[in-house]
């Protein structure tokens, strides 16, 4: 049978964690080592770690100016660095980092010197810490290493993909920061010098902690890159397609006021085990976007804008195995979204944030895709 990369892949629910918590919380991370979970509260900004069968362990409360205090603005996000501490990336205070009791082991600056901009996700983390050689390391995404000036697209162009970067390796130990490469040569509109807005890529490190994967917002291409003699190395570049993303990506109106695009940008990227997912979501349609903002200045607000974000606004799912894409998931089998993916090959659908139904515990439904 030829492979089909439009497949629609076959989903079964296989087990969930069920968390006895009123609040809803999200899945940051999964150390297999430990056996644990960290799952955040987003109101108190605070970690929980959870065992493999749901029981809460320790709730920790790190958000203010005591001694294992993130500072009075909480932290956006808490990952493993290994089976034995956590990092907490503080609300514009650096990062700290954890024993599995809650006591603070150590403070790192911020790797920007200034903050001009600033993204805050509610489905994923912009950090991944790890250990290479013993030394404590960390990969991610931070706006903050150029300044709107040096990064004004209007005057760079198509020079803003070669000179402007996102992308960092960091190391906890010693401070050291190296920006990598957002936007590969072989990226098709830096390839064939096309403008098409200046989103920044997102990075998702693989469990094995040896590879990454590097998503651009716009376009079909997924790059992975690999540690090689500490430096990384691409050695994929893998097409993605799906039905309803457009084989090449609109040109950017530099001077357009209004930024409303019906373009269905990447929301996601995880990498783990066996599989890479790519997320994306559609958007409102510009006709109905024109109508909501001659309604009101804050058309955001509007009942009607809620419920077209609720009528168009839907997730797809495009899944990449052996550095190629295998098929695509239009529909998870169980309400929520997609979350966490594990060594395993496990989805986590996170059911808590809008449930179908009101519930006193929260519930991270496991879904494995039948090959």
């Amino acid at each position: 049978m030829a492979d089909n990369p439009l497949k629609q892949l076959e989903l079964e629910v296989v087990d969930s964690l069920m968390v006895d918590e009123l609040v809803p919380l999200r899945l940051q991370d999964y150390s297999p080592e430990a056996g644990l979970y960290i799952l955040f509260d987003s109101k108190s900004q605070n970690p929980f770690l959870v065992n493999e069968k749901g029981e809460i362990l320790n709730k920790f409360d790190l958000k203010g100016e005591g001694p294992n205090g993130t500072g009075g603005n909480g932290a956006f996000g808490y990952k493993f660095l290994d089976k034995d501490r956590f990092v907490a990336q503080g609300a514009f205070t650096g990062y700290f980092i954890y024993d599995l009791q809650g006591n603070q082991i150590r403070k790192i600056a911020n790797n920007a010197k200034e903050l001009w901009r600033i993204s805050i996700y509610r489905n994923r983390t912009t950090f991944h810490p790890y250990v290479e050689n013993g030394q404590d390391m960390m990969l991610g995404e931070e706006q903050n290493f150029f300044s709107n000036e040096e990064s004004d697209y209007k005057t760079l162009g198509t020079d803003y993909y070669s000179k402007i970067s996102s992308i960092y390796r960091y190391n906890l130990g010693t401070e050291e920061n190296e920006i990598l490469e957002s936007f590969p040569e072989s990226w098709e509109p830096r390839l064939n010098k096309r403008f098409v807005g200046p989103d920044l890529p997102f990075v998702a490190l693989h469990d094995s902690k040896k590879k990454f994967a590097l998503l651009p917002l716009v376009g079909n291409q997924v790059f992975i890159y690999e540690f090689r003699e500490d430096k990384p190395v691409m050695t994929q570049d893998i097409k993605l397609s799906h039905p309803l993303r457009p084989e090449s990506a609109p040109l950017f109106d530099i001077d357009a006021e209004n930024p409303d695009s019906e373009y269905p940008k990447f929301t996601n990227v995880l990498f783990a085990g066996d599989y890479l997912i790519a997320s994306f979501s559609t958007k409102v349609p510009l006709s109905v976007m024109t109508e909501l903002r001659a309604k009101s200045e804050e058309y955001y607000q509007l009942p009607e804008f809620k419920e077209a974000m609720k009528k168009y606004m839907k997730y797809y799912h495009i899944v990449v195995k052996d550095g190629k894409q295998i098929g695509i998931i239009d529909e998870l089998p169980v309400h929520g979204g997609l979350e966490f993916l594990d060594g395993k090959g496990i989805l986590y659908v996170n059911d808590n944030a809008n449930p179908e139904e009101e519930r006193d515990y929260n519930i991270f439904y496991k879904v494995k895709i039948r090959e």
